[in-house]
């Protein structure tokens, strides 16, 4: 088995959108490469410039996102930049390098790859593989999962009453969710980008982690 890449080494071209808990970013000015992207962020932390840091953003998320809110984020956020800022100086050499990865077409396939420690590995795209490439993607996933199962054999077990509740429960949640994905900043991320939560309903959270395969729910409340 591969040797699992530290999490900023894997997600290299969209740490300056996980930073902020947001997917998304590009080569802005002299970032023409994900490596240059990454110094490029590296420098605006280190100057607290987050004019810099909100040029490195796609068109598509300085639309979603206003400068004034950007800014304000930034300023809020002095633990998680600190944090970040100490992982990028501490990145080891052998990972400085981004990932690499792409796409091939076979016939109605379209197979997302990306390659670890030398190998490369499909990602997503596989019939019968669920897209984990993302924590959004892992829970979209996973609520597909669930509106498919078949849950005969529990509805035998409980009330007619109680099975129509926890469908119609099950099926708000499932929205409510689902509605945040659209949501920039809805996932929240750890300080080394391993562990992801979003959080639906005050004292409900998903929570997700790392792992060599992709992203996996780790807890559901």
């Amino acid at each position: 088995m591969p040797r699992k890449p530290s999490a900023l080494h894997r997600l290299i071209p969209g740490l300056l959108a996980l930073a902020f808990a947001v997917p998304g970013c590009r080569s802005a000015g002299s970032a023409r490469s994900p490596e240059a992207l990454r110094d490029a962020y590296a420098q605006a932390l280190r100057r607290d410039d987050p004019d810099a840091a909100y040029a490195l953003l796609s068109p598509e998320l300085q639309a979603a996102t206003p400068r004034a809110a950007f800014r304000a984020r930034w300023q809020a956020q002095t633990a998680e930049r600190t944090a970040a800022q100490a992982a990028l100086a501490a990145l080891p050499p052998a990972q400085r390098a981004a990932i690499a990865g792409g796409q091939t077409t076979h016939g109605a396939l379209v197979l997302t790859w990306a390659e670890v420690a030398g190998h490369y590995q499909i990602v997503a795209g596989l019939p019968g593989l669920p897209d984990s490439s993302t924590p959004a993607q892992a829970i979209r996933a996973f609520l597909a999962a669930v509106r498919g199962a078949d849950l005969r054999d529990l509805e035998a077990l409980v009330s007619d009453e109680l099975a129509a509740r926890l469908r119609d429960d099950w099926g708000r949640r499932a929205a409510l969710i689902e509605a945040l994905l659209d949501q920039p900043g809805a996932i929240e991320y750890s300080s080394d980008m391993q562990r992801a939560v979003l959080r639906y309903e005050p004292g409900r959270a998903l929570t997700l982690e790392q792992s060599p395969a992709g992203w996996r729910l780790t807890a559901l409340q």
